[in-house]
């Protein structure tokens, strides 16, 4: 149990953290990949999967302005109750308009062997980079590829963007399909809680093809932190047809304006379909949940 005082420098952790990075959501362009000081992937990995994969993620970073800057990244464990910390301590130089390709990030930057996966943060943010010198305004370009590299015959993998038109703070669902869980590909559903010091209650329901629901519960998620789960672990048998997947916010935990809070309850989600059941190419394909009504306080 925490004490008063490590709760009240969590709070504190969060508030500034917090306050710089909701102001980017709040604010960014609705595309598929992203100019902004601040970005976000919901989803890294250095870790073995089925069907004798081995999973590792690459990060790209593009500085955009005409100085150095100092770019901060943060890594956020799945399954853990997370709690940011403002001065991004982990840190890498990028020259002016350098492009820098981190392989291995997870090893290269972090220091992890093997079993881990998580999201992270990457910023070039004056107020989470404190002593960096960065000027305001400075804004970068990034995005990650997680691949399996067990085959000799090359790696497959999946380009993993950063979205913020896939953040729900609404009561309203998040939707996704093109999922496939047969005897040649299986599929993960992962959640992003992005709550700061909460957690979150996140329910599900999966439909077949002509829309009947094949299972459906709910999920309790840590603070600031993703999870993932097997369709099969969900109860899902193998089919052939198509599956789409419906993902909404406990009504308990909804606010009725998010925007008018500096800590809004809200979440994302994504699809991890590969090509491997357990026997195929390991290729492997990243599909965003698009929500009814993306957050949006502009």
């Amino acid at each position: 149990m925490k004490s008063k005082r490590d709760r009240s420098l969590s709070e504190k952790t969060a508030t500034i953290a917090g306050l710089a990075i909701l102001a980017f959501f709040a604010a960014l362009p609705l595309s598929a990949q992203e100019i902004a000081h601040t970005q976000f992937f919901p989803i890294l990995a250095r870790t073995a999967g089925a069907g004798n994969t081995q999973w590792v993620t690459d990060l790209t970073v593009h500085n955009l302005a005409d100085t150095d800057l100092t770019v901060g990244v943060q890594f956020l464990e799945a399954d853990t109750a997370n709690v940011f910390n403002p001065s991004f301590p982990d840190r890498f130089e990028l020259g002016a308009h350098e492009t820098v390709l981190i392989a291995d990030v997870l090893n290269e930057l972090f220091g992890y062997d093997t079993d881990i996966k998580g999201a992270m943060v990457v910023t070039v943010d004056p107020q989470l980079v404190p002593g960096s010198g960065n000027p305001v305004g400075s804004e970068i370009l990034a995005t990650t590829r997680t691949y399996n590299k067990a085959d000799p015959a090359g790696t497959y993998g999946q380009t993993v963007p950063a979205l913020s038109y896939a953040i729900n703070a609404a009561p309203t669902k998040s939707v996704v399909t093109g999922v496939v869980n047969s005897t040649r590909f299986r599929s993960n559903l992962g959640i992003m809680n992005m709550t700061f010091l909460n957690t979150l209650r996140i329910n599900y329901r999966i439909l077949n093809g002509s829309g009947a629901v094949v299972t459906e519960g709910m999920k309790t998620l840590q603070p600031a932190s993703v999870s993932q789960w097997s369709l099969q672990s969900l109860g899902v048998p193998e089919s052939d047809g198509p599956l789409t997947i419906e993902l909404w916010m406990h009504p308990g935990d909804v606010l009725a304006d998010p925007c008018a809070t500096n800590f809004p309850t809200m979440f994302m989600a994504y699809v991890s379909k590969v090509d491997g059941n357990p026997d195929g190419t390991g290729d492997a394909e990243f599909i965003y949940a698009a929500p009814n009504d993306p957050y949006d306080c502009r």
